[in-house]
Order: structure tokens, then C-alpha cells, then sequence
């Protein structure tokens, strides 16, 4: 998706569906931890974890390769910083592996890189939700 040609309505609902997936990981996930979760919500969340995670990656790196500047200012001052410190920082761990220390602190850090230039709420006044 060529993200210089999204609105910044668009932009600000792409990111409030990045912080929201984060955040209904991080409750599932704290919940299955107490042992309470089937094989098809570990696969669903699972396959959330790689969607939110491998979406992040992916509006980064075309990002960084696509620096001309074009597309809005909330792009290139807000969105890009908080999508490449997301990637960078957060979102390491692998599900597979269970819901240890590190699978929740890579969702915190990915949060708060996400909140870092706008809360959820003010990327969702943006989005006009």
C-alpha cells in the first residue's frame, strides 16, 4: 500500500487498529497465561500477533526506503517515527513460545512507541471514529 497516498484520516485509522490489536493481544494473551485458552484462540491470536507485527515491519521499512517526503505531515512527523520505534523496539517475541516476560514487554514497548506522539485516543479523534 503506498502510504504517502492515504488520507490522514486514513492514516490515524490504520493506526488506532494497530494500537487496538495490541491491545486486545495483550489481554488475551494475559488471560490464556492462566491456562484457559484452546488451541483455536492460540492459533487467532497468533495469527493477530503476526499480522500486527508484520504490518508494522512492513509500513517501516516502506517508509524508510521511501523518503521523498511525499504525503502528509502527520505522515512523516507522527506515523513514521512511531511505526519504525514500534518495529524496532517491540513485538520481538514469538507466541509459539508462550506468554513469558519478554512476549509482554515487546507489546508494551510497541504500545507505547505507538503512543509516543499521539494517545490512541487522539489518533482516533484524527480517524474520526
Amino acid at each position: 500500500m503506498k502510504l504517502e497516498k492515504l488520507t490522514d484520516e486514513q492514516l490515524a485509522k490504520r493506526m488506532s487498529k494497530y494500537i487496538s490489536l495490541i491491545q486486545s493481544i495483550t489481554v488475551r494473551a494475559e488471560y490464556y497465561s492462566l491456562g484457559r485458552c484452546s488451541e483455536a484462540e492460540m492459533n487467532e491470536l497468533t495469527a493477530d500477533f503476526l499480522k500486527v507485527r508484520d504490518g508494522i515491519r512492513e509500513d517501516s521499512t516502506y517508509l524508510n526506503y521511501n523518503r521523498d517526503k511525499k504525503g502528509s505531515k502527520l505522515l512523516w512527523d507522527k506515523y513514521f517515527p512511531s511505526v519504525s520505534e514500534a518495529s524496532a523496539w517491540g513485538l520481538y517475541a514469538e507466541p509459539e513460545k508462550g506468554f513469558g516476560k519478554d512476549f509482554f514487554k515487546g507489546l508494551e514497548e510497541a504500545e507505547n512507541r505507538l503512543t509516543k506522539y499521539y494517545s490512541h485516543d487522539y489518533w482516533r479523534i484524527i480517524a474520526e471514529e
